[in-house]
């Protein structure tokens, strides 16, 4: 018998090193990571193994960690939007993706709803550009009262399991809201672009390495009917919701344009240092360097840059939009002429409140004053 465990996580092809533990650990793993084996032979994107000093039960644990970490640094800086998010398929292919935060329902939604549906996911459902989606079908990480890790467990051992179609495509993205004092009718909000990027950009994975992020989301919200948000208290009044978005048929994404996959054009704060548009002259601004910038056609302007935590959106609204527009190389009294000959003359002082909205921008590490002796 193999003293590895092969198996397929978002397309990347993870072996699991098994020895050290015995045959009934190795046993338990396979048993675990059934729905996920991989039959390919050659060498794997990457290779985990059970991290020493844990018990076999926090092992096991750990190895669903450690396989969803190689799989998604391997596919860092993809065009795969990865979703931390549940995914479940009817027998046509059509994905509903569940997204939320850690510890918030989508494992006991995915094994409720896995009884009627393909399981896809309960961690990472990832994404094509063109809405195909690429399965993570890991073990469920099941908490049980008397337990001190989560128990793995093969979805298929639940409920049988439903066979995965071949060919899978994302139907609708939800926004799970779940609370014990929630509604017993689940209650469904459409979410305007600005609050699914909100919600959605905190649980992406690598989202500053995709190829223009915010434009590739935008595609796919726009054409699976765009996010919303369900609040609900009890996970068994989720199948009435699934079943409704559903029941409208498939929605092809487009394929995105060249031009769209691009991004759109850098601002100056980001071309090679050395230019004039990189050190603007003393009492100017320069922008600093962002991932993507996408247009909400509402006035308002969504900017993704990186950070220490590997990214942040910023929605841009009011004159923030005009402000930052008009920034670089330009002093105060430049953009406040920018800024008025968008938006008007305002009641109160123009350059006051140009320099409150830079300063938030500067706060928000978006803009800087240059340096540049003129």
């Amino acid at each position: 018998m193999s003293d590895r465990l092969r198996v397929a996580a978002i397309g990347a092809v993870i072996d699991i090193e098994l020895t050290g533990r015995g045959e009934r650990f190795a046993d338990r793993a396979r048993q675990a990571w059934a729905d996920a084996l991989h039959a390919g032979e050659g060498e794997p994107d990457a290779v985990v193994a059970d991290r020493t000093g844990l018990d076999d039960e926090g092992a096991l644990a750990m190895l669903s960690t450690d396989v969803t970490l190689a799989a998604l640094a391997e596919k860092r800086g993809t065009a795969l939007w990865m979703l931390h998010a549940a995914g479940l398929a009817d027998e046509t292919g059509r994905v509903v993706v569940l997204s939320a935060p850690s510890g918030t329902g989508k494992t006991t939604a995915a094994r409720h709803l896995s009884r009627r549906f393909a399981y896809v996911s309960d961690e990472t459902v990832a994404i094509a550009a063109d809405g195909a989606v690429v399965p993570y079908r890991k073990p469920l990480s099941v908490i049980q009262a008397d337990a001190l890790h989560k128990v793995q467990v093969a979805p298929s051992t639940i409920h049988g399991g439903h066979p995965l179609p071949e060919r899978l495509r994302v139907a609708r993205i939800i926004v799970l809201d779940r609370h014990d004092d929630g509604p017993e009718v689940p209650e469904v909000e459409p979410l305007d672009l600005a609050s699914a990027l909100e919600h959605l950009a905190p649980q992406t994975s690598y989202l500053s390495d995709m190829p223009a992020p915010l434009h590739v989301i935008r595609g796919l919200l726009d054409a699976t009917g765009g996010a919303v948000r369900v609040r609900y208290r009890e996970v068994d009044t989720l199948d009435a919701v699934v079943d409704g978005f559903l029941a409208h048929g498939s929605v092809q994404a487009p394929v995105p344009s060249d031009a769209d996959v691009a991004g759109p054009e850098k601002p100056a704060a980001d071309a090679e240092p050395g230019g004039l548009a990189a050190t603007p002259r003393i009492g100017a601004y320069e922008r600093t360097p962002v991932v993507d910038v996408l247009d909400l056609d509402d006035g308002r302007l969504a900017l993704l840059r990186r950070s220490d935590a590997g990214s942040r959106l910023h929605i841009l609204d009011g004159i923030g939009p005009a402000v930052w527009s008009a920034a670089p190389d330009r002093t105060i009294a430049e953009i406040t002429d920018e800024v008025v000959a968008v938006h008007g003359r305002p009641d109160g002082d123009p350059q006051t409140l140009v320099s409150a909205a830079v300063a938030r921008l500067v706060a928000d590490d978006l803009l800087r004053p240059g340096d540049r002796q003129t």
